[in-house]
C-alpha cells in the first residue's frame, strides 16, 4: 500500500482539527451548489413576466384588437429571450475571461514570487485558525502542488468561484428562462379575446410572479408569502403605467 502523501496528511490533520459535532443523528446538510443557474432562472423569470405583462398590457390599453395584442406579446416573447440570451452570454463569456485572466497572473505569481505568495498562503490559513506546527504542515504541503495552490488563491485570496463560469449554458438558462415565463401573460390571448383575455392575462401573471417571489424566499431567508406579495405589488405598479400610458396613447392617436 502506497504511503499517505504530505498533502494527504495534511488534510486528514485539517479535517481532525475542525471536525463539528452532528446536532442529530440524521442531520443532514442541504446546500445549494447550482447558485448562477438559479440566478439566471431567477431573473430570467421574473424579467420575462414583468416586462412582457407590461408590454401586453400597454398594448391593450391602446388597442382592443385581440391579433394586435397577441402579436405584440409574441414578439415580446422573442425578441425579450434573444436579448436576454445574448446578454447572459456577453456578460458571463467576460467572466469567465477575467477568471482566465487571473488565474494566468496567479501562476505566473506562484513561480515567480514564490515568497509572497507562501506568506500569502499562510495568511489565508491563519485566518482560518490554523497555527503552529500544523500551519507550516499545511502550507507546505499546499506549495508542493501549483495546481492547488493557484486555485486555493482565487477561491480565498480572490473571491472567484472554483468553477469558471459557462457562457453558453447561462445564455441557455436566460432564454429558456424568459420566454417560459414571458409567455404566461400572452397565453390567454391564444384562447380568448377582448374583456376575457386581459382580466385572465393579468391574474395568470399575478399568480406566477407569486410563486416566482414565494421561490425567492425558498433560497433565501424564507418569508414567503411577504417576497410573494412584493413581487405582485412591484410588478402590477410597472403594468399599470403601462396599461393607462397605453390608454393615453390610444385615445391621442
Amino acid at each position: 500500500m502506497a504511503k499517505p502523501s504530505a498533502l494527504e496528511n495534511a488534510v486528514d490533520r485539517i479535517r481532525g482539527a475542525f471536525r463539528l459535532r452532528r446536532r442529530g443523528a440524521g442531520h443532514r446538510e442541504r446546500h445549494r451548489r447550482d447558485g448562477s443557474a438559479v440566478h439566471d432562472v431567477v431573473f430570467g423569470a421574473n424579467d420575462g413576466l414583468v416586462s412582457n405583462a407590461a408590454l401586453v398590457a400597454g398594448v391593450a390599453g391602446g388597442t382592443s384588437d385581440p391579433a394586435v395584442i397577441l402579436l405584440g406579446g409574441v414578439a415580446g416573447v422573442v425578441a425579450g429571450a434573444i436579448s436576454m440570451a445574448l446578454g447572459a452570454y456577453i456578460s458571463t463569456k467576460s467572466q469567465r475571461e477575467h477568471h482566465q485572466s487571473e488565474q494566468a497572473r496567479e501562476h505566473w505569481e506562484v513561480e515567480h514570487m514564490r515568497e509572497q505568495e507562501v506568506e500569502e498562503t499562510r495568511r489565508i490559513f491563519r485566518e482560518k485558525g490554523i497555527t503552529g506546527p500544523l500551519l507550516d504542515e499545511v502550507v507546505e504541503a499546499v506549495s508542493h502542488n501549483p495546481d492547488q495552490w493557484v486555485q486555493l488563491m482565487m477561491t480565498d485570496e480572490l473571491g472567484f468561484p472554483k468553477d469558471p463560469p459557462k457562457p453558453a449554458l447561462a445564455a441557455v438558462v436566460m432564454g429558456v428562462s424568459f420566454a417560459a415565463a414571458a409567455i404566461i401573460p400572452v397565453a390567454p390571448y391564444f384562447f380568448a379575446e377582448g374583456t376575457a383575455a386581459l382580466p385572465a392575462s393579468f391574474a395568470l401573471s399575478g399568480a406566477a410572479l407569486f410563486a416566482v417571489g414565494m421561490w425567492r424566499a425558498s433560497l433565501g431567508s424564507g418569508q414567503a408569502l411577504r417576497k410573494g406579495i412584493e413581487m405582485v405589488v412591484l410588478a402590477g405598479a410597472a403594468v399599470a403605467a403601462a396599461y393607462f400610458i397605453g390608454r393615453a396613447v390610444g385615445v391621442a392617436v
